[in-house]
């Protein structure tokens, strides 16, 4: 039995799913009303996906920034709830680190896709997966998928139509674009 599994860079994904549906017109994109398992099942809908898990790195909420890591951290729980019950696996790897510049506080993902590339890797050699499905722009990935591939494994990049990574098109065996309306079809908003 061919055993399928799909691996999505949670922040990757969701920014370009917000900016979609933002530059169509919808403001204030709550994502957890989006119907994720909706989408993969319409790009997928030739494949049978045995496991599906979006990556995304851990929120601590520090003193200097409390407040705003407070809210992502509510926002961060719901949208876990939401994935859930679509049964999709959330998956932390890595940590957000804050930089507070002035007046200004950003947020970074560091070792999400290393969390992903481990996965993959142990998941194809140990749990016999023979599809891997990378839901990522992260071009850090590349020497996972050529190892993935030099032990057999087939690797499909999933992306979307306006913004693919064209070096992971280029390594993977083949490729899945997710197009600006298949978006807007999913949003329940």
């Amino acid at each position: 039995m061919t055993k399928t599994h799909l691996y999505i860079d949670g922040q990757n994904f969701l920014a370009r799913i917000r900016s979609i549906l933002r530059r169509s017109g919808v403001q204030d994109s709550d994502i957890t009303k989006y119907d994720f398992w909706g989408l993969l099942n319409h790009v997928f809908k030739s494949e049978k996906v045995d496991l599906a898990s979006i990556y995304f790195a851990k929120l601590h909420a520090e003193e200097r920034t409390k407040e705003k890591s407070e809210e992502l951290i509510v926002r961060e729980a719901a949208l876990k709830e939401k994935l859930e019950q679509q049964g999709i696996r959330y998956v932390t790897g890595g940590a957000v680190r804050t930089r507070v510049r002035g007046e200004e506080v950003s947020f970074e993902e560091k070792g999400v896709d290393v969390k992903i590339a481990t996965d993959m890797l142990v998941d194809a050699i140990d749990h016999g997966v023979e599809t891997i499905i990378l839901g990522s722009s992260d071009s850090d990935l590349q020497p996972a998928v050529a190892a993935l591939k030099a032990r057999g494994v087939k690797v499909v990049y999933l992306g979307f139509h306006a913004r693919r990574n064209r070096g992971l098109v280029a390594t993977t065996d083949r490729y899945v674009l997710i197009s600006n309306d298949d978006v807007k079809r999913f949003y329940q908003g």
